[in-house]
């Protein structure tokens, strides 16, 4: 087993990769091996090889799909001791486990039950279930219905009366205003200033000016 490298964070393992690459394309290129690019690529496979077996625990000299199984045990390990399952447990079991737990959080967070049993654990239909419920009381406290547990008809309905009522305002006021401004443009077009003028003697026919309405 590799002794050699430090597992870095995951956070540095592509920086550390690029830098093993770089490392071994220089030492490709000191020893004067020319244009054998084979050769280097086996070079970078091997070394490459090498420094993810030391991470994952594996032989320095473990082949791609020895490190792969390893790597794969590892990480099933780990997650399956944060989900609480035993150490040699398969991916079904710990990602059974992993859906219990997730669902009975949710369940407890949105504060879900059973519907036929309120001993049991929470089902995802019962999750949904309260979820959908809870979204309908606040959207029919929003629009006003008078049921304490309004259906969605009973919402829309209400919701149908209120946009009625508000269209109505909005015609009203906009049909005074109107018949307000046709009654100012009537006044106005019925005042006339007239006034009377003219010489003594004149024979020419005054003009008439007045400012009183002409019905």
């Amino acid at each position: 087993m590799s002794e050699n490298h430090t597992p870095p964070t995951p956070e540095e393992m592509g920086a550390k990769l690029d830098q093993e690459i770089n490392e071994e394309v220089k030492d490709w290129a000191a020893e004067g091996e020319g244009k054998d690019y084979d050769n280097l690529d086996e070079r970078i496979d091997v070394r490459l090889r090498h420094t993810i077996a030391g991470w994952v625990g594996a032989p320095e000299d473990a082949n791609w799909k020895e490190i792969g199984d390893k790597m794969d045990a590892k990480t099933r390990n780990a997650i399956g001791k944060w989900v609480g399952t035993p150490e040699d447990s398969d991916w079904g079991a710990i990602s059974n486990r992993m859906e219990n737990r997730i669902r009975h959080s949710i369940a407890r967070l949105v504060r879900a039950r059973h519907v036929e049993d309120e001993e049991a654990e929470a089902r995802w239909s019962d999750i949904g279930s309260k979820l959908e419920s809870d979204v309908r009381g606040v959207v029919a406290r929003i629009v006003g219905t008078p049921q304490k547990e309004a259906g969605w008809k009973d919402i829309g309905d209400e919701l149908a009366v209120k946009m009625r009522e508000t269209f109505d305002k909005v015609r009203d006021a906009v049909q005074k205003k109107d018949a307000s401004t046709t009654v100012q443009s009537e006044e106005a077009r019925k005042t006339v200033k007239i006034e009377i003028e003219g010489e003594e003697g004149s024979d020419d026919t005054p003009s008439v000016k007045s400012e009183t309405p002409i019905e």
